[in-house]
C-alpha cells in the first residue's frame, strides 16, 4: 500500500505569485514611497479637523454631527496613530540599513 501524497504547502505562495522587488534599491525606495504616503496622511488627518475648511466641505450637509469636537478628535487621534507608526517604520528601516 502506498501512502498518499502530502498536500501542498500553503505556507509560501509561489515565486510567480509574488513579486518581489531584486534589487535592494528597489525595496528601499518602495519602503520610502509607502513610508511617505503614511506619513502625509496621517499629517493631512491631524491637521485638517484643526483648519476651517473642516466646517465647509462635503460631508457637513450630510452627517449633523460632522462638526462635533468628538469626531475632529477621533480624526486627529487617528492622524496620530498614523504619524507614529509612519515613524516608527522610519526607524526600523533606518535600522536595517548598514
Amino acid at each position: 500500500m502506498t501512502a498518499p501524497p502530502d498536500p501542498p504547502s500553503l505556507a509560501s505562495p509561489p515565486a510567480s505569485l509574488a513579486p518581489r522587488p531584486s534589487s535592494r534599491l528597489a525595496r528601499t525606495l518602495a519602503s520610502l514611497s509607502l513610508l511617505s504616503a503614511g506619513f502625509l496622511a496621517g499629517l493631512v488627518l491631524l491637521v485638517y479637523p484643526c483648519l476651517s475648511a473642516w466646517e465647509d466641505n462635503f460631508f457637513s450637509s450630510f452627517l449633523p454631527s460632522w462638526n462635533s469636537g468628538f469626531l475632529r478628535g477621533a480624526f486627529a487621534g487617528l492622524g496620530a496613530v498614523t504619524l507614529a507608526l509612519a515613524l516608527s517604520s522610519m526607524v526600523r528601516i533606518r535600522r536595517r540599513r548598514p
